[in-house]
Order: structure tokens, then sequence, then C-alpha cells
């Protein structure tokens, strides 16, 4: 009887610490074999495993989500809505998307902060080659249809969101509702996108990231600080050889084609916004109020509002303009920056013939090549705009 019980006690001591690992569709989440996602069940394994969140994963087929609405975030969602602040646990590992889709996801959580597929990626998470498709996400505030909020030293490369995107409070994009610090690059987002504050068609808030080869072409509306691609470029945040092509609407203040506020350091690089461009004050075709840089871009399209209404820019605060242009014609101005007469050097208005020139550009030192497209570059199509 002594041997029997000893034999009981050991064995259960060894299943009360030795609990079973959650189980995927293969791999051991080492960036040599990281976990298997291969359906909606192991999607949803992983959203319950918090102890993986620091591992790797690669997708490796299509998954559609259908059929469920679901009320927080999928993986890394706040746990506590009542509690300021994010109180769930960071997604810090690598999400490898293969190529593959993440289709149909509803959520609808109005009164819930960071919402999205992820709700918070933290510092060193990196997400890539992922798709999501035909998404129906609502939220407050930290809203994207890929990331909530995205900490800083992290990546998002290669990935995509269709579908509408929509926050009842601030921070509201396409892709990502907040990035603080890292990149993201050749990601695009074409859904329409609507909140209150710091709203974008790929990016709501954009705090020290740089954004490369990225555009957005959905609709955007809110009320301050509403952009066509990111809503607020904070100090030291870049963005390069990107593009929007919706419309955007705010019926506030600080609206602008690509960024609605571009904050001091942040620094905008061939650039180009083409969508109507709508707002009570501080309005512009690209930016809507620009403290910093804007290098080697334009805006086409039309531009609307009460005050502080340009072109290019609706208001120049100590800002720097280089070699950037607006069509007169299509935007109904005359006026490239809203608030100062004559315009600075570095703002021309053309025509739309003229913008669909090549020596229009030449003559101010871009570049243009034939072929693959390198970093500052442009290709001049046949009558059209570059």
């Amino acid at each position: 009887m002594k041997t029997f019980a000893f034999i009981t006690i050991g064995t259960l001591f060894c299943l009360s610490v030795n609990l079973p690992a959650a189980t995927y569709s293969g791999g051991d989440g080492t960036a040599a074999n990281p976990y298997q996602i291969a359906n909606k069940t192991d999607l949803l394994t992983l959203a319950a495993t918090t102890a993986d969140y620091n591992k790797c994963f690669i997708l490796t087929a299509d998954i559609d989500m259908g059929g469920q609405v679901f009320t927080t975030a999928i993986i890394a969602p706040d746990t506590d809505s009542v509690r300021s602040g994010f109180q769930g646990t960071q997604f810090t590992g690598i999400f490898d998307g293969t190529g593959h889709v993440i289709s149909n996801l509803t959520i609808t959580a109005s009164t819930k902060d960071y919402i999205g597929l992820f709700g918070y990626v933290g510092s060193g998470g990196q997400i890539r080659n992922l798709g999501v498709e035909n998404a129906n996400i609502t939220g407050h505030s930290y809203v994207g249809g890929l990331v909530g909020y995205n900490d800083s030293y992290s990546a998002i490369t290669d990935c995509y969101t269709t579908g509408s995107v929509s926050g009842t409070g601030n921070c509201v994009g396409g892709l990502v509702g907040y990035k603080n610090g890292g990149t993201i690059t050749e990601c695009y987002a074409t859904g329409a996108v609507s909140g209150t504050n710091y709203v974008g068609g790929l990016c709501g808030l954009n705090w020290g990231c740089t954004i490369t080869y990225c555009y957005a072409t959905g609709s955007v509306s809110g009320t301050d600080k509403v952009g066509g691609l990111v809503g607020y470029n904070d100090s030291y945040s870049a963005i390069t050889d990107c593009y929007t092509t919706g419309s955007v609407s705010g019926t506030g203040s600080y609206v602008g084609g690509l960024v609605g506020y571009n904050s001091y350091g942040g620094t905008l690089i061939s650039c180009y916004a083409t969508g109507s461009v709508s707002g009570i004050s501080y309005v512009g075709g690209l930016v809507g109020w620009n403290n910093g840089s804007l290098i080697s871009s334009y805006s086409s399209g039309s531009v609307s509002g009460n005050s502080n209404v340009g072109g290019l820019v609706g208001y120049n605060n100590c800002g720097s303009i280089t070699s950037c242009f607006w069509d007169i014609q299509t935007s109904g101005l005359e006026d490239g920056v809203g608030n100062l007469n004559p315009d600075p050097i570095g703002v021309t208005g053309k025509n739309t013939a003229q913008m669909k020139e090549i020596q229009t550009y030449l003559e101010t030192g871009w570049s243009f090549i034939h072929g693959n497209k390198t970093l500052g570059d442009w290709i001049m199509p046949d009558n059209d705009y570059p």
C-alpha cells in the first residue's frame, strides 16, 4: 500500500507541473520551426495561449473567420476595458502569413480599445506577408484592420487590409491604429476608415515610425487630424514613397490628402495624394498642417474648407517645403499654402497639362527611371501624373 500511495502522489505531482502544450498543426515555435497555423482552430488556439505570444508562427493556408462576431481583438486583446491602458498580454513574437489571407473577420466592440486582428503588438513583434480581407472592424480607440496598437522596435512588412475599419474614439487606421516606432514597409489598405481624432487610411497616429512604399485607397473621415494615409505624423516620423487616392473629410481641423497634421521633425519624401479633401480649417491637398519637411511631393485632388485652405498645404508653420507641386485646376485653388501669400519657394502650382509633363519635375531635381523602382525615383506614365 505504501508503494502504491507513493506512486500515485508522484504521478499527480508530475501532472500538476507538466501541463500539455498548445496544439497547432506542426512546429515547435522556434524561428527554425515555427508553429503552423493551418485553420481557424489553430488561430483561436494561438489567441487563447498567451504563453506562446513570444513564439514564431507561420500561416500555411487561408483562413475564413466568417460566421462569428468577435467582441475583442483576436490575438493580444485588452482583458480589462474598465481600467485605463492595455491590461492584456502583448504579442512580441513573429507572425508570418507566407502570402496567405485571413478573411471575413468581424469585430464589434464600439466601447473597447486595442481592436484589430492583433490588439497590441509589443516591442520586437513582427507581422509580415499577411492579408486581412473583407474585414468589418469596429472599436473605440486604437483600432486597426491588422493591429490596434503597435509598439516600438516592431515591424509590419508586406501586409494589407481590405474592408471597413471604424472607431468611436481616437487613433483609427486602416492597417494600424497607433504605431510607435519601428517600420511599416510595402503595406496597403483599401477600405473605408472612420473615427474621431487621429484617423488615417493606413495609420491613425504615427509616432517615430518609418513608413515606406505604402498606400491607401479608401475614403477616410473623422473630426480632427484626419489624413488619407496618416492622421497625425509625429516627430522623427518619416513617410517615403507613399500615396493615397481616396477622399478625405473632416468636420474639424487639420485635414490632408496624405497627412492631416505633420509635426516637428516629421518628413514626407516622394509622396502624392489624388483624392478630394474637405474640412473646416487647416485643410490641404497633401497636408493640413505642416511643421516638418515636405520634399518632392504633389497633390491633385479638389480641396475645400473655410479657413487656411491650400492646394498643397493648409497651414505651414515653420515647416520646410522643397520641390513640391499642386494642380491648380483640379484642386480649384490658386494658393498652394493657405496661410501664406505669395507661396514660399518650393511650392509650385501648375495646370493639369503641365502636371503631366516630365519637364515640370525635372526642373526641380526630381529623378525618373525606367524599369525597377528605387528609393526616391519616379516613373512618368504617358499622359498622366507621376
